[in-house]
């Protein structure tokens, strides 16, 4: 992501939604709000939301953290979390130059090196991008350990987000179809839904999920910070 918003527009990005999200009492409205955000920042940005979230959940205003975790709490009452997408750990590949193209290729999203992209939560696009091969370039165990920790002190804020997210995570853990997660990757996942469940504090939960006896960074990988 090339045009990384400053601190103080993201302050002001912040405010704007929970004055949005305030503004309308209707919490199926205000998950509507939070999912036109998404889209209108498109695939490539979904940092920024988390980054947004993050300015939310460091801040003193309790009400917003309540409004967007609360938000977030009817978005997992519906399973229709606002995600952003990561591409699936198999390896990316171009097409066959030696063999024609067909509509199939585009619609796979394996033309130009790209990869069957999964539509991930905050948690799991974030365990996702520090553990996986995907089109980004790994978060850091650093990073992966205090963005994961702000997340969840933010949800927590909701009794709805704080029950049901662990308990969509330790479904995730155990779904191996379609190679949307690692082995390395449900492990954390589920070591996040355990910790979660069992009330740790969110920064426990953030170090649960680095304790959990998953494989290494590959070699070679280049990380980077939210």
């Amino acid at each position: 992501m090339n045009d990384v918003p400053s601190a103080a527009a993201l302050r002001a990005a912040a405010d704007r939604l929970v004055s949005a999200l305030a503004a309308h009492p209707d919490p199926e409205y205000r998950l509507t709000v939070l999912k036109r955000l998404v889209r209108r920042l498109g695939e490539d940005r979904y940092p920024v939301f988390l980054r947004l979230l993050g300015v939310v959940a460091e801040s003193d205003d309790l009400r917003a953290q309540r409004l967007l975790a609360e938000t977030f709490g009817t978005a997992l009452r519906r399973m229709d979390l606002p995600g952003g997408a990561l591409s699936s750990w198999g390896a990316t590949r171009l097409p066959d130059s030696t063999g024609p193209l067909d509509a199939s290729t585009f619609a796979s999203g394996q033309f130009f090196g790209g990869s069957p992209r999964r539509m991930l939560g905050p948690v799991e696009y974030l365990t996702v991008w520090h553990l996986q091969r995907t089109q980004r370039t790994a978060l850091s165990a650093e990073t992966f350990r205090s963005s994961l920790a702000r997340m969840i002190a933010l949800l927590n804020q909701s009794d709805d987000a704080r029950t049901l997210y662990p308990q969509k995570l330790a479904v995730d853990a155990q779904n191996e179809l379609e190679g949307a997660y690692t082995r390395a990757t449900r492990e954390r996942l589920a070591a996040v839904a355990a910790a979660w469940k069992a009330g740790r504090a969110p920064e426990a939960i953030a170090q649960a999920a680095l304790d959990a006896g998953a494989a290494d960074t590959p070699p070679g990988w280049v990380l980077r910070d939210l």
